[in-house]
């Protein structure tokens, strides 16, 4: 470490004295501060002084008490920028170990390094050929082994179950058993229609479940499915089709309307395109930061600016498609007079006799299952629990399972357990014990289970594979009594025909923090479906697109070569939307002008359930009732299910 008296002989060196002995101890508190040498806090002087020439006048390009200030703050920047690109650079060999790591292994194991002598003779970083202990015995055990096959030291398996345990709060301790108001329930839609729970010792015929594919002739993404390769084609031909899709589908609802024209071409008159909403910036998008670029086919995927000054209402994201009609005097900016955001598609129809005019009841719960603090999964016990009391005909569980964000899963509080033993420790064993108790009781549900971006027993992909079979495989008499399915993510599927798709990304979050959105006022408080939260669930099937968000948000994991399996050919009876937003249940109806005959095969039920864990606290779950609704006696043909009409929702704190 440099002496004040060499740190004067460094700036005399490079041409500049320090007179003032309250500057040199400045200098030398630099030195010792940020561990520099004299001659490098020199050369840092002569680079503040280089760059500051235009600003400080002769005299002060000698240290001094005017100057000394700002050369602290230009060495310590010069310092941080130094740290950070190097600890940005890849060593050139790393060697790391999982926890518990070697040296924890042997004083689990004492016994390990006598078995094994050559352990100790190898050191981390030779490349594992140069004996590192020089203890007679090790390098007698490193000879000996050099030309057989090396002994591995088993690393003792952690029992998850013993670890996850030990880390939990005492029973009745946590403040998750501590909390108020448990099971009070506030009713979010059809408050006029009954509930109807299955009374203990009565038998009622299954639900059938059915996975439905997002796209006819596109089978359902299976567990082998390749990511992590989508490239900048593929995003392209994700939008591009999703243009084109959304041309032909207003071409088809409106007779005689020509999409077809370039977004740049100047007319007087008014024109119609179609295009996708995108921001002239990074920030956030705004009433006067929105462009609307066309299609490669009809636009060579030009921009122009989108002015929207004479459209009394509108809801814009990045990436979303639109019909725009309007004019373009110059070329360069669009005049809006009317947009079409959305082309939704028609609900599904059964026949009269179908059963899915039948009542049942549904139970949504969404991770985490499993408080903050620990891994006991209290929430998801109880959630069991309230499915014992109630009865419902089935139970969907949306995840994340094991959560990637948890502090335990994550490591932070010490506990080192694989994630698979995490997740049959907390939700298989449980669900395992729940079948036992359905099966002595007679109650026969289903289990529904939707993997998240977020569980760290499933693969980061948006769309997701279904959970591994494997992972919920029961036994003995508790297969028999609860039926599982595994679902992608997104997925859709039928209990006794009723259609409900469910999407474990945080859409409405992350749609309702790019939203550029104007209110009509006359129109604003009149008729179902004109909240915010109706609006923001209406883009799914208004866009046709499970995610149609772009670019989408950071942490959604989208893979674009997977973008057909988001795609909503039905509008869903039910749309289950888990979100960090408020939780609710609303009738949404279509934003487009549509007969009235044919507005109630597009109405459907809007869920978000809410989280069932909430930090260390309780969350909410999601009761939907389904009542009766077959339809006139002697009725023929198919019908709409109309389940808008005869749906409550039930939100139930945990």
């Amino acid at each position: 470490m440099a002496d004040v008296a060499e740190v004067k002989d460094a700036f005399e060196s490079q041409g500049y004295a320090l007179d003032s002995k309250v500057i040199a101890d400045e200098a030398f508190a630099l030195c010792r501060q940020h561990n520099l040498d004299a001659f490098g806090l020199a050369i840092h002087w002569d680079q503040y002084s280089v760059e500051n020439a235009g600003k400080l006048d002769k005299k002060a390009l000698m240290p001094d008490v005017s100057t000394i200030d700002g050369f602290k703050l230009h060495v310590e920047r010069k310092v941080n920028e130094k740290r950070k690109s190097s600890s940005m650079r890849t060593p050139a060999r790393t060697f790391s170990y999982d926890r518990p790591n070697l040296m924890e292994s042997l004083e689990k194991n004492p016994r390990a390094l006598e078995e094994s002598g050559a352990f100790a003779s190898i050191t981390p970083g030779r490349g594992g050929t140069t004996p590192g202990a020089k203890t007679s015995a090790a390098k007698a055990a490193y000879g000996a082994q050099a030309a057989d096959t090396p002994i591995m030291v088993a690393v003792p398996e952690v029992d998850a179950r013993v670890a996850l345990e030990a880390h939990a709060a005492a029973p009745g301790a946590s403040a998750y058993a501590k909390r108020a108001g448990s099971r009070s329930t506030k009713t979010e839609l059809g408050a006029a229609l009954a509930t109807h729970a299955q009374a203990p010792g009565t038998k009622r015929a299954p639900v059938a479940v059915q996975v439905i594919d997002a796209v006819t002739d596109l089978p359902a993404l299976s567990r082998d499915v390749r990511f992590m390769r989508d490239r900048i084609g593929d995003k392209v031909d994700m939008l591009e089709r999703r243009l084109a899709d959304f041309q032909k589908e207003v071409e088809a609802a409106v007779p005689g309307v020509d999409a077809s024209g370039a977004v740049y071409a100047a007319s007087q008159d008014d024109v119609t395109v179609v295009g996708r909403v995108v921001c002239d910036s990074e920030g956030r998008l705004n009433e006067a930061s929105v462009q609307l670029e066309g299609s490669m086919a009809t636009s060579n995927g030009m921009r122009v600016r989108l002015e929207l000054r004479d459209v009394p209402a509108f809801s814009l994201f990045p990436g979303q498609i639109v019909c725009v009609t309007g004019s373009n005097p110059s070329g360069h900016c669009l005049v809006a007079k009317s947009i079409v955001a959305a082309t939704t598609p028609p609900c599904a129809k059964s026949p009269a006799s179908a059963p899915v005019f039948g009542s049942q009841s549904v139970v949504v719960a969404s991770g985490p299952f499993t408080c903050a603090s620990d891994l006991s999964y209290e929430p998801f016990r109880d959630v069991l629990k309230y499915c014992e009391d109630t009865r419902p005909d089935s139970l969907v569980l949306l995840g994340p399972f094991v959560d990637s964000e948890h502090r335990v899963v994550r490591g932070d509080a010490g506990v080192d357990a694989p994630f698979e033993k995490v997740f049959e420790a907390g939700v298989k064993d449980k669900l395992a014990e729940f079948a036992t108790r359905c099966e002595v009781a007679g109650y026969h549900p289903n289990v529904v289970l939707v993997p998240s971006v977020r569980d760290a027993v499933a693969d980061p992909v948006f769309p997701q594979p279904p959970l591994d079979p494997e992972l919920l495989e029961l036994s003995g008499k508790a297969s028999n009594s609860v039926t599982i399915v595994n679902v992608p993510n997104p997925g859709t599927f039928t209990l006794n025909g009723v259609r409900i798709h469910a999407c474990t990304q945080d859409v409405l979050r992350h749609l309702s923090a790019a939203e550029a959105a104007r209110e009509d006022k006359d129109t604003a408080s009149k008729g179902p479906g004109s909240d915010r939260m109706s609006r923001l669930a209406s883009h799914l099937p208004g866009q046709r697109c499970a995610y149609p968000l772009f670019p989408p948000a950071p942490g959604a994991c989208v893979d674009a070569s997977l973008s057909r399996h988001l795609s909503l050919e039905k509008t869903p009876d039910v749309l289950v939307l888990p979100s960090d937003l408020q939780p609710f249940a609303r009738v949404v109806g279509d934003n487009v002008d549509t007969a009235a005959a044919d507005k109630d095969d597009k109405r459907f039920v809007a869920v978000n359930p809410g989280r069932l864990a909430k930090g260390n606290i309780g969350g909410t779950l999601a009761h939907v009732y389904v009542s009766e609704g077959a339809p006139e006696p002697g009725a023929s043909g198919v019908k709409a299910h109309s389940v808008h009409s005869r749906a409550r929702v039930d939100i139930v704190r945990i």
